[in-house]
């Protein structure tokens, strides 16, 4: 039997928790093959752990058609975990379809297929196509604290541009986090991943992330209905962080020039009805405080290593 043992660049590396046919792998055990995952359409084989989340563990894998491609396999952890990865597949196949062939598509992840695996517990496969260059916002605080405004500015127009997408179509994500929006420095792209907490507008989130707990709006904690405020509230929160800010009181440092710090706030208001709902709304009003702090819009180059 194949045993699967992460890298050194696991960034979980003490979690060995991955399973596979029933078997646990030790730190003990030797390495004897690479583990191969059979899919619907594919055999993919897995290289090694990217991420440890709540309920699923993230891995990259290679086929052994396509040399060059890499995909992302996303495999629950715990029972919990398969009704998320399902959550997450129906929501990604209505809001792919939504998005067509519009540049909408580019915001969201490209989901392969999707698939149960033979276990100890019920799991499931999500397979998406891996894209170079795309870092979560955890990985830039890592390497850079806190953003200037100019950057803050073009990830928060393109988190408030699929923000206004998917509440066309009537969802909520649920779970706008660090760990779930990805940008692309160089070519100032953004994708919104993660959707195994989303809900259809006016429902509850029933499922939380336990490291960002403190994140989620008072309606969460409440039991109260969902909507496109809550999104926008955890998008706020996400560049406070990226400002160098406290997300937990919604600090921001002076760097932060006051108009902007004036309109996160707005965002961030306690009660669902006293923040905005329309993130294109939102996006056009923000646009006008961006231009009157910087002048016209002007790429500016993210360095990360």
């Amino acid at each position: 039997m194949n045993i699967f043992k992460p890298g050194p660049d696991n960034l979980c590396a003490s979690v060995l928790t991955w399973l596979f046919d029933g078997y646990w792998p030790t730190a003990g055990q030797p390495e004897t093959g690479p583990v191969v995952v059979p899919g619907p359409t594919q055999r993919y084989t897995l290289q090694r752990m990217l991420a440890v989340g709540d309920v699923a563990d993230i891995h990259l894998a290679t086929v052994e058609d396509e040399p060059t491609a890499q995909y992302l396999l996303k495999v629950a952890r715990v029972a919990e975990g398969r009704a998320l990865l399902d959550v997450e597949q129906q929501t990604l196949m209505q809001l792919l379809a939504a998005a067509g062939d519009t540049t909408y598509r580019q915001y969201l992840p490209e989901l392969i297929e999707s698939f149960p695996v033979r276990d100890r517990i019920p799991k499931r496969v999500n397979v998406f196509r891996a894209q170079p260059g795309f870092r979560t916002l955890e990985q830039v605080h890592e390497q850079l604290p806190a953003l200037d405004g100019r950057h803050l500015g073009w990830i928060f127009n393109r988190l408030l541009t699929v923000l206004g997408f998917i509440r066309r179509q009537g969802w909520v994500h649920g779970a706008v986090l660090p760990c779930h929006v990805l940008i692309h420095p160089e070519q100032h792209g953004l994708q919104l991943v993660g959707w195994g907490q989303g809900v259809p507008e006016g429902q509850r989130i029933r499922s939380l992330s336990a490291r960002y707990r403190t994140w989620y709006p008072p309606e969460v904690f409440a039991k109260q209905a969902a909507g496109p405020a809550t999104d926008l509230y955890l998008a706020a929160r996400c560049i406070v962080y990226l400002a160098g800010g406290d997300p937990a009181t919604d600090w921001l440092p002076d760097a932060v020039p006051p108009p902007l710090q004036r309109f996160l706030r707005t965002c961030l208001l306690p009660g669902p009805r006293m923040r905005p709902d329309d993130a294109w709304d939102v996006l056009e009003d923000f646009n006008d405080v961006l231009r009157s702090l910087y002048g016209p819009p002007k790429f500016h180059a993210l360095q990360l290593r």
